[in-house]
């Protein structure tokens, strides 16, 4: 297994990591991965998955990668490469993937082989956090058995605030550069990413919802649910006391729904409900506007 070095050249790292012919050279290096499970924590962006997946990669007996899957292979496709950061739902062709295409299977026997190089050795239960997985679920439940998905929904409101502000437009060259998706692009990836969960969910074996108020609320409770639907044993009783690094801030675990919320316009509120109300509905989420 190659190791993170823990230094100041970590995003240096791993952004040459994500160079294609860096993983290609690195390919006759990997090898075969067979687990236990393949653990695949899915959501829409800014929705509490990189803070479960963390928190899950503390179990002893659960494995995670250092960054997201489809940075680390050159077969997975990713909304940044088509200049949409956090943004699949603009080139949703270009990250689906069918699981009966020709040569689906040997597509996936690449991209394990490519990943190998960033588990960690033996280990049986490997988790990956890729957010435009969610687009490809039927591939991945195909093609990485058996696949366990835990899918991680959060306010939508905060979600679509989330994404508007924290797109990196400059790095990938986006269209929005200079101004920063319209709000309304933002309440439509969260809509469009329940749209096909609520599509996908039924053709898959084994699929576990949490929301992020009651993970963020309720923790130990969440992680006990999620280890049942992995039938593995509890979390560590001490994995609360832990702080945890998400995108570069410092924190526990907590619900940061109000500082979201707080950033909304009544503009904002109003567009996100017409975009998205029924998906609003579905989960109780309160209707700021009222209507």
């Amino acid at each position: 297994m190659f190791k993170l070095p823990q230094n100041y050249f970590e995003k240096a790292y791993l952004t040459l990591l994500m160079q294609s012919p860096i993983q290609r050279c690195l390919l006759p290096f990997g090898h075969k991965l067979s687990p236990d499970r393949w653990i695949f924590v899915v959501g829409c962006y800014n929705s509490g998955t990189t803070l479960l997946a963390s928190v899950l990669r503390k179990h002893p007996m659960l494995a995670g990668m250092l960054n997201e899957g489809a940075f680390l292979t050159d077969s997975l496709p990713y909304p940044e490469q088509m200049g949409w950061p956090r943004m699949w739902s603009q080139c949703l062709s270009h990250v689906q993937m069918d699981p009966g295409q020709t040569g689906a299977a040997e597509v996936a026997e690449r991209i394990k082989k490519q990943w190998s190089l960033w588990y960690p050795k033996g280990s049986k239960n490997l988790i990956e956090k890729s957010i435009s997985n969610l687009a490809r679920m039927p591939y991945l439940q195909e093609h990485f058995k058996p696949a366990y998905f835990i899918y991680v929904v959060r306010n939508g409101y905060a979600v679509s605030k989330g994404i508007q502000r924290k797109a990196n437009y400059k790095r990938w060259n986006c269209l929005y550069r200079n101004g920063g998706y319209p709000i309304e692009l933002c309440a439509e990836q969260w809509r469009l990413s329940d749209e096909i969960v609520q599509t996908d969910k039924e053709k898959l074996n084994n699929f576990l919802t949490v929301t992020y108020e009651e993970f963020t609320d309720r923790p130990f409770d969440t992680l006990n649910t999620i280890t049942q639907f992995l039938e593995i044993p509890p979390m560590p009783n001490d994995i609360l006391d832990l702080g945890w690094s998400v995108h570069e801030i410092d924190s526990k675990i907590k619900n940061m729904n109000t500082q979201g919320l707080a950033r909304l316009s009544p503009g904002d509120a109003e567009t996100i409900e017409k975009v998205a109300g029924e998906a609003l509905a579905r989960y109780g989420y309160f209707h700021l506007t009222g209507n």
